[in-house]
């Protein structure tokens, strides 16, 4: 429960709102403070500040701070499209949430409601001299914070929505994912497979409410939910499968005897949404690259070295998958879930298979491939040197 609650939190923390409203707490924070403390400052303090000025400079920091918000909502609204059209539409996904444009924007837009606030708290009978200055030297941190946010965002500039910045933010993506995958494949519970999934008794499903892709799935509040009920839950669907209401997405042993509120909690911890999420996918980053690569070798584009690029970005993320200094396996921390992972297999028939399908008029693509396959063969475990020998055979 722990992991999943410092998952999620970690996870609205980066969304652009939230962020915002941290930064415009601050004028808040500024009015309880003077509130607690303003009969502390002395008149010495009121005259050497000038905070006679204050309104003058909070009616400043509004008006550009709207203006500084809307272009640059512009520009990374325009820099996502182009990249998106250029790259592969499933790149917006990471790009929506790069840190530098979502913590510079979020200082704009935060620098504004301080600023609103601000001028609504000066008008207020509780903000004398002395307390206003407390708001004072907030509005000298928030302009500090300001002035630090438009040197990193025109440094940012130079970048965003480039072919080069996005196939790398999508590659460390990817490479974030498959790490985990490597470490922990069947989300920290026991690996199993499909036939014998497929053998398991239908009575104690839990099925879906809504259609969508299964994004995450909070396996430790499952682990949880088995031993309150005593029951083993055998995963029907993993992170990246989409589902559709009715369709089962674990099966309980002994479900059949689970009460509706278990049921309900069990559903809940299957995050679905109407996209997928590169959280716990592994195969989403593998797929996104793969996407660029065949739309820069595509007729209209012919850009075969981006191709290229890409196939030695994809021979990293695939060495994560399974490393030949992989750790011996630990002990499971969530023994009574089953799931079926996705086999590293899977990862190379998304990908090499389908750019030498694209580029197979492209002798220096081809190349490119079977070097890969080569370097895999010789750097992968054992399950990562199969697939890519298998790879290589099917490729000729």
């Amino acid at each position: 429960m722990i992991k999943s609650a410092l998952r999620l939190l970690r996870q609205i923390t980066r969304r652009l709102a939230v962020r915002v409203l941290l930064i415009a707490a601050l004028a808040l924070l500024a009015l309880v403070a003077s509130i607690l403390f303003g009969h502390l400052i002395p008149d010495w303090m009121v005259e050497a500040l000038g905070v006679r000025s204050l309104d003058t400079i909070l009616n400043m920091l509004a008006m550009s701070m709207l203006t500084v918000t809307t272009f640059s909502l512009s520009v990374m609204t325009g820099a996502i499209q182009f990249a998106s059209s250029q790259t592969s539409p499933r790149s917006r996904l990471v790009l929506r949430n790069d840190t530098v444009t979502q913590s510079v924007l979020a200082n704009f837009v935060g620098a504004f409601l301080f600023a609103m606030i601000g001028i609504i708290l000066r008008a207020t009978p509780m903000m004398g001299e002395k307390q206003s200055v407390l708001l004072f030297l907030f509005t000298t941190l928030v302009v500090a914070m300001v002035v630090v946010s438009i040197l990193r965002w025109i440094n940012h500039l130079e970048t965003l929505g480039s072919m080069d910045a996005t196939v790398a933010e999508v590659t460390a993506a990817a490479m974030t994912c498959m790490t985990g995958y490597a470490r922990r494949p069947a989300l920290g519970g026991h690996a199993m497979t499909a036939d014998a999934l497929d053998r398991l008794p239908r009575d104690g499903a839990i099925r879906a409410r809504a259609d969508g892709y299964v994004q995450q799935i909070y396996e430790d509040i499952l682990q949880d939910q088995c031993i309150a009920c005593d029951v083993d839950l055998y995963l029907a669907v993993r992170p990246g499968s989409y589902v559709c209401a009715g369709m089962p997405l674990a099966f309980a042993e002994g479900g059949a005897d689970l009460g509706e509120t278990a049921r309900g909690l069990i559903r809940g911890a299957f995050k679905i949404d109407a996209t997928r999420s590169f959280e716990q996918d592994p195969l989403l980053g593998v797929t996104t690259l793969t996407e660029i690569a065949s739309r820069a070798l595509s007729s209209g584009i012919n850009d075969p070295q981006t191709a290229i690029d890409v196939v030695h970005r994809l021979t990293s993320v695939l060495l994560c998958a399974d490393p030949a200094d992989r750790p011996a396996p630990v002990k499971s921390d969530n023994a009574r879930i089953w799931m079926v992972p996705p086999p590293v297999a899977e990862f190379y028939s998304a990908s090499f298979d389908v750019i030498a399908r694209d580029g197979r008029d492209m002798a220096e693509v081809q190349q490119a491939i079977r070097a890969a396959l080569a370097v895999l063969e010789r750097q992968s475990g054992p399950t990562g040197q199969a697939a890519a020998r298998a790879c290589a055979a099917r490729l000729g």
